[in-house]
């Protein structure tokens, strides 16, 4: 049963991707970033209403099949070791007093001529005080055909990384001392969540302008990263001044 809904999903954005190629044959199948893509949205109950698993992934261009197949297989895993989880001792009988639920929205968020960005914004409740977030992105080398990391675009990562930490401390810290809404954390959690090295920039978006150039970029923290769970995600936008020195000679004509 689960296998064949997995297999309904993977179709249906399938269908998604092949109803743009058709619908747009004087672009020679690429879907223009004007136009409004329909996302897939699908949801599955299970065990007699222990849980719920929503998916939602974005409609894509042709030329991001390989993205298309990477969020599919990133869908699955999440999906796995959610309902594996269920076979923890006890774990049935919490899910009949409250159901479980995994909630997964894959949304696109920028598209420039080199990229595309994807960012994952879900949850997992799996019994605990609050669900457990789902902080994830993706972004999409068109030229390559690849999904390429954040050390992948710089010739100095590290560098580049401690560039992100001095801009992410200064708007963090100065988010401390907002008289109207300050934010709750304080500078030992704002520090070692910043520190460059430890994978602590993995998830971020693009900033984008008219040129359909990469402006900037934004780093999202998860929550507990930078400062609890009640505040939530964190993001900081660093300009591209700030580290475009660092990126490799291919990846500098993307970037403003």
């Amino acid at each position: 049963m689960l296998s064949r809904h997995i297999l309904s999903l993977v179709l249906a954005v399938g269908m998604l991707g092949a109803c743009h190629d058709d619908a747009n044959p004087s672009t020679g199948g690429e879907t223009p970033r004007s136009a409004k893509a329909t996302a897939a949205k699908d949801t599955e109950s299970g065990e007699e209403g222990l849980y719920t698993v929503e998916v939602k992934l974005p409609a894509l261009p042709p030329a991001a099949a390989p993205l298309r197949a990477i969020l599919e297989r990133y869908v699955d895993r999440q999906r796995r070791a959610f309902l594996e989880s269920l076979d923890a001792p006890g774990a049935r009988e919490q899910a009949r007093e409250l159901p479980w639920d995994l909630n997964l929205d894959i949304a696109v968020a920028s598209h420039t001529d080199r990229f595309i960005n994807v960012q994952v914004d879900g949850s997992a409740f799996t019994g605990g005080a609050h669900p457990a977030p789902i902080v994830d992105s993706f972004t999409y080398d068109l030229r390559k055909q690849r999904v390429v990391g954040i050390v992948e675009l710089f010739a100095d990562a590290h560098a580049a990384e401690g560039a992100f930490a001095t801009e992410a401390r200064r708007q963090l810290l100065t988010a401390l001392d907002d008289q109207d809404d300050p934010l709750s954390s304080d500078s030992r959690q704002i520090d070692e969540g910043t520190t460059p090295g430890k994978d602590h920039y993995r998830v971020f978006g693009l900033l984008t302008g008219p040129d359909d150039k990469v402006h900037g970029l934004t780093f999202i923290f998860p929550p507990y990263q930078v400062a609890p769970y009640a505040a939530g995600p964190q993001a900081v936008d660093v300009p591209s001044e700030a580290f475009r020195a660092f990126l490799k000679p291919e990846y500098r004509e993307a970037f403003h």
